[in-house]
C-alpha cells in the first residue's frame, strides 16, 4: 500500500536525522489515509502517531498535540481505551503538554499511560521505568522536585536493574534524578550522577550527540551553583554548539541553552553578551512556545536584570511586569510557583486513582476501581512545616495544608501524594483519620469507579465564612466547621 511505503521513508528520514523530511513523509502518508475511499482509524492513528512525535522533537509542540489528539481518538476507536497501543501515544501526548507549561494536563495523560503499562507489565519493568521517569521530568518542570525525586530514583532503580548500570537509558534516569536533586542542593550526589551520565552518552553516541546537552546544561548549572563559573561557561556553550548543529538555530532547546548562558553572563557581569543571549532566548521561546510560556516569565526576568544593570529602567520594568502577569496565569499550588500536575503517587495509594477536572473546584480525584467502605484509600503526604510557617503559607484559595497536631502541619503542595487535590464535599464520601503517625484517608462508603472523592475540609470555625460549591443535599454553605470549637477535629485546608 502507498500510505506504508511514505511511512517506511518517513522513519528512515527519521532515523537519520533528516527530521524535515520525515515530516513531509509522514504527511504524505496522512493525505493519503485521509483521501482513501474507506479511510482506516488504525492505519490512521499509526501515521498521525509518527507525524506527532516528529512535530515534538522538531520544537512545533502545538501542532504535536492537535495531531497527537486525533490519533489517540482514532487508536482508541480501533483499539479501545486500554490497548497498549494507547500508550504510547499516550505518553508523547504527555511530553508536548509538558513542553507547552500544561502541567495539570500532562499529568492525567501520564497516569493513564502508566496504567496501561502496569496492567500489562507489571511495576518492576523497564517500560514502567519510562514513565516514572516522564513523571519525575514533569514534577521537575512544575518545580516539585521533592515530589517528582520518588518516581525518578523508582525509574532508576527499575532501569539498572533490567538493563545495567551502564545501559544509556539508565544513563537517562542518572540525568533526570541528577536534575531533581540540584534544587534541593544535594550537589554532591547530583553531580556524580551526571559524571556517570555523560560517560555513557560519550561511549555510546560520541562527544556531538543530542543525549549529551541535558546533562552538560544541568551539570554546568551545578557549576554555577558551586561557584565554578568557568567549567559552567564551557559546558554551557558546548551544549548550545550541539543542539544548534542537531536541530537548528530556531528550535526551543536551543533557547533553553541560550537562556542558561545569558544568565551566567548577568552572573558575571558580562552584561552585552547576557543581553545577547537573552533576546535570543526570548525570541525563541515567543515564536516557538508561545508569548504566554512560562519560559518566555523566566527569561524576561532575566532580560529585565539585564536591563536594570544597563540602566534602563523603564524597559526593565515594562519586561518584569509581562514577566508577573504571564506567571500569575499559571496555575500554582503555592508562592514559589510550583505548578499542579494531577499526579496521584502510586505508593501512596491503596486503590487505582486519577486526577481530573472537578464540578466542585478546579481539579478533584476520582476512583479507577470501585472502593469497599472502610479501606485506607490514600496517605496525605507532603513537607512536615512548623506553626509559623504553616501561618505564613496559608491562602484559603490555593493552601495545600493539613494539620497533623497543634504544632506541626503538613504541606501537600510540597512532595504531596495527590491526595491534596481531592475536593471538600459536605457530606463526603471519605474520612481523615490520624494513622501511624501520619494522616490518611478512609472510604466511608463504597465508593464506585468514576466518582470523585470528597472529604469535608472542616476548617475553623473562627476563620471568616470560606463559600462551599459541593453541591451536597446537606450542604451548609461553607467549608467552615460549624460546631463548637471542643468538637471540632483536625482540619484539612483547601487546595
Amino acid at each position: 500500500m502507498e500510505w506504508t511505503r511514505w511511512i517506511r521513508a518517513g522513519r528512515i528520514h527519521e532515523e537519520a536525522g533528516r527530521l524535515t523530511a520525515a515530516e513531509r513523509s509522514y504527511r504524505r502518508a496522512v493525505a493519503i489515509i485521509r483521501h482513501a475511499a474507506a479511510p482506516r482509524d488504525r492505519a490512521l492513528a499509526r501515521a498521525l502517531e509518527h507525524l506527532g512525535v516528529v512535530l515534538q522533537e522538531r520544537g512545533k509542540y502545538r501542532q504535536a498535540v492537535r495531531v497527537l489528539v486525533e490519533a489517540l481518538r482514532r487508536s482508541e476507536q480501533a483499539h479501545g481505551p486500554t490497548a497498549l497501543g494507547m500508550a504510547t501515544t499516550l505518553n508523547q501526548l504527555g511530553m508536548c503538554y509538558k513542553y507547552l507549561g500544561r502541567f495539570a494536563e500532562a499529568g492525567p495523560i501520564y497516569q493513564r499511560a502508566l496504567g496501561i503499562i502496569e496492567r500489562r507489565f507489571g511495576r518492576e519493568s523497564p517500560d514502567t521505568a519510562s514513565l516514572y521517569h516522564n513523571l519525575g521530568g514533569l514534577e521537575h518542570a512544575a518545580g516539585n522536585w521533592t515530589r517528582g525525586e520518588p518516581f525518578a530514583r523508582a525509574a532508576l532503580r527499575i532501569r539498572i536493574h533490567a538493563l545495567g548500570q551502564s545501559h544509556p537509558l539508565a544513563a537517562s534516569d542518572m540525568a533526570a534524578l541528577a536534575a531533581l536533586l540540584d534544587p534541593q542542593k544535594k550537589f554532591a550526589e547530583s553531580e556524580r550522577l551526571y559524571g556517570r551520565a555523560l560517560a555513557i552518552y560519550e561511549r555510546e553516541f560520541g562527544p556531538q550527540h543530542r543525549e549529551l546537552t541535558v546533562c552538560l546544561n544541568n551539570l554546568a548549572a551545578v557549576h554555577q551553583a558551586r561557584r565554578r563559573p568557568r567549567q559552567a561557561e564551557v559546558m554551557y556553550r558546548r551544549a548550545l554548539a550541539i543542539e544548534i548543529a542537531n536541530f537548528g538555530p530556531q528550535h526551543p532547546r536551543v533557547g533553553f541553552c541560550a537562556n542558561n548562558l545569558g544568565a551566567l553572563m548577568l552572573s558575571r557581569g558580562r552584561l552585552d553578551e547576557a543581553d545577547v543571549f537573552c533576546r535570543q532566548a526570548l525570541s525563541i521561546f515567543e515564536t516557538r512556545l508561545g508569548p504566554r510560556h512560562p519560559n518566555v516569565a523566566v527569561c524576561l526576568e532575566n532580560y529585565a536584570e539585564v536591563l536594570r544593570r544597563q540602566h534602563h529602567p523603564r524597559k526593565a520594568a515594562v519586561c518584569a511586569a509581562r514577566a508577573a502577569r504571564i506567571i500569575d496565569r499559571v496555575e500554582r499550588v503555592n508562592d514559589d510557583g510550583v505548578g499542579i500536575t494531577g499526579i496521584i503517587n502510586p505508593w501512596n495509594a491503596r486503590f487505582r486513582l486519577v486526577a481530573g477536572p472537578s464540578r466542585i473546584h478546579r481539579i478533584g480525584v476520582f476512583a479507577a476501581e470501585p472502593i469497599p467502605a472502610g479501606q485506607r484509600v490514600i496517605e496525605y503526604t507532603g513537607e512536615l512545616v512548623a506553626r509559623r510557617e504553616s501561618k505564613r503559607r496559608w491562602d484559603p484559595a490555593r493552601s495545600s495544608l493539613f494539620q497533623l497536631n497543634t504544632y506541626w502541619t503538613i504541606d501537600g503542595a510540597v512532595g504531596g501524594s495527590g491526595a491534596e487535590y481531592i475536593n471538600h464535599c459536605c457530606m463526603p464520601n471519605m474520612r481523615a483519620k490520624r494513622w501511624r503517625g501520619g494522616i490518611h484517608y478512609f472510604s466511608k462508603r463504597r465508593i464506585a469507579r468514576g466518582e470523585e472523592l470528597t472529604v469535608d475540609y472542616k476548617y475553623d470555625v473562627n476563620l471568616p465564612p470560606i463559600p462551599c460549591n459541593c453541591g451536597a443535599e446537606k450542604c451548609r454553605g461553607v467549608m467552615n466547621n460549624l460546631r463548637p470549637a471542643q468538637e471540632r477535629r483536625t482540619a484539612d485546608v483547601k487546595n
